[in-house]
């Protein structure tokens, strides 16, 4: 089957306003160091750019819950802040997330490189796992409505009421996973606000990277595939409502 979301000659840059509430990119990693000592070695190599560190409220949580519950594995127990960032921590997971407004992806990539870099220095890290980039919009009304993409029942397509929508589907080495909603709320300014959230997760398994070799390479293909799946999902006049820039 072809893949399934039309794909723009151009891609813009930017849209305003701009919808983005977080990006996360993650790696996913075996090691054979003990958990207590990782949180040591890794603030060692980044503590310059990330001097505060705080515990997730996770980590208080028994170790007997971690070692029997699969799910647990690979949730972060500790973040390091920084400027404009945020790393996220766990026994096989760091993960670098924006804080705040949307920087652009070209300081995302320079940071994540540095990260990277700081990851191999710290010298716990034996192999990758996984490695995911996830992006998390929101729209102040029914995002249904200005997406190509069609709900239906019976022939019918299906609008004007609360829906969750998800799919996975893969291009190439790379899977994606969609899920929609447009009973969202978020708070904003004090402000609690309703809208649709569009939160897109793209990722390679194991055998579609080199931690140390080329993550950075892979992060900026799947760079790639959200920004053409987020695009090519909108219809052209809601897109025209965004002011697109292009380069």
């Amino acid at each position: 089957m072809n893949f399934p979301i039309p794909q723009l000659e151009k891609l813009p840059t930017r849209i305003s306003p701009c919808p983005i509430l977080e990006a996360v990119m993650e790696i996913r990693f075996v090691t054979g160091v003990d958990w207590a000592l990782l949180p040591g070695l890794l603030y060692t190599q980044i503590k310059d750019r990330y001097p505060r560190s705080e515990k997730l409220t996770i980590a208080s949580m028994p170790e007997e819950l971690f070692r029997n519950d699969p799910t647990l594995t690979y949730m972060p127990r500790m973040r390091f802040i920084g400027q404009g960032f945020i790393v996220q921590f766990g026994p096989r997971v760091v993960s670098l997330l924006t804080s705040g407004e949307y920087p652009g992806w070209q300081q995302i990539h320079d940071e994540l490189s540095w990260l990277l870099e700081r990851l191999q220095l710290a010298g716990f890290v034996h192999e990758g796992e996984r490695l995911g980039m996830r992006y998390i919009d929101f729209f102040e009304e029914d995002i249904f409505s200005h997406l190509v993409l069609d709900v239906r029942s019976g022939g019918e397509s299906i609008t004007g009421v609360e829906m969750n929508f998800s799919t996975v589907f893969r291009r190439g080495e790379l899977i994606a996973r969609l899920i929609l909603n447009n009973g969202a709320m978020i708070t904003r300014d004090n402000v609690v606000i309703c809208g649709s959230i569009l939160d897109l997760d793209v990722w390679l398994e194991a055998s579609g990277f080199d931690i140390f070799v080329d993550a950075v390479e892979k992060f900026e293909e799947a760079h790639r595939c959200n920004k053409e799946i987020f695009f090519g999902l909108l219809k052209t006049n809601f897109l025209d409502r965004l002011a697109p820039q292009y380069e």
